[in-house]
């Protein structure tokens, strides 16, 4: 990173997991302050990055609940003093069948993993036109190319982030903000490990040109350009970091 990202202060949300902890080291690595957000306290991470002399805030949030996304945004600000790099990481996956999904699911997934972004850079955006600079980055999944069954809403939802991704950049592209979006394909961490079988990983590692599973840190060098100047002319775009895979 160039010496004028050094003091910029990066805001990522679901921190306390795997890609989002992954996230957060990346950039304060590049010398960003940070702004870790979750359900649940980031506090062994903000507590590993202040003893390597990193400024941190921790606030946590409830991304399901948009009245309390803007005390958040609201709360980064008066904190950290700006907001320079927004991580929309966190993301809600469950999965459920088709003919399963209820409409307070539903609404719960997208709520989450759309509106939460939305709102976020709706608070976030103006302070970063007023100095004329700012990062949105937003995550996608390879899932919305290839759908496997039980992640509709989830496939859903994350189209809805590339179009996201898409719109703002087209309305903040005067102000100096790029607006864009990482696309990761199945990555281990202990969310996912957790929660999907060994078999689903098998399988998409098997149809990756690079025959491995994807980890968080294959994920973050995209980010670490993204958040930079050296990307200050791309924007609206969607990075696939998947291995050369084609969703699931």
């Amino acid at each position: 990173m160039s010496k004028s990202d050094v003091s910029r202060v990066a805001l990522v949300t679901g921190a306390a997991g795997g890609l989002g902890r992954a996230f957060a080291k990346r950039l304060a690595a590049g010398g960003h302050h940070l702004v870790l957000t979750d359900r649940s306290a980031c506090t062994d991470l903000a507590r590993e990055l202040r003893a390597s002399g990193v400024d941190v805030t921790e606030i946590i949030s409830d991304l399901s609940d948009i009245a309390d996304v803007r005390r958040m945004a609201g709360v980064a600000l008066e904190r950290a003093g700006r907001i320079d790099v927004l991580v929309n990481n966190a993301a809600f996956m469950p999965l459920v069948p088709f003919a399963e999904l209820t409409p307070d699911l539903w609404r719960q997934i997208q709520t989450v993993n759309v509106d939460a972004p939305f709102f976020l850079a709706q608070a976030l955006a103006p302070q970063m036109v007023q100095r004329g600079w700012g990062r949105i980055v937003n995550l996608a999944s390879s899932t919305v190319w290839g759908p496997p069954p039980g992640m509709t809403a989830y496939a859903t939802s994350k189209m809805g982030v590339i179009g996201l991704t898409r719109a703002l950049a087209s309305e903040l592209g005067g102000s100096g903000i790029t607006v864009n979006a990482i696309s990761p394909g199945l990555t281990r961490h202990p969310g996912s490990a957790e929660n999907l079988p060994e078999i689903a990983f098998e399988s998409v590692r098997a149809r990756q040109f690079i025959p491995r599973t994807e980890l968080p840190d294959d994920l973050t060098g995209a980010l670490a350009f993204l958040a930079s100047d050296a990307a200050a002319f791309i924007t609206g775009q969607v990075l696939n970091v998947d291995g050369g895979g084609f969703g699931f």
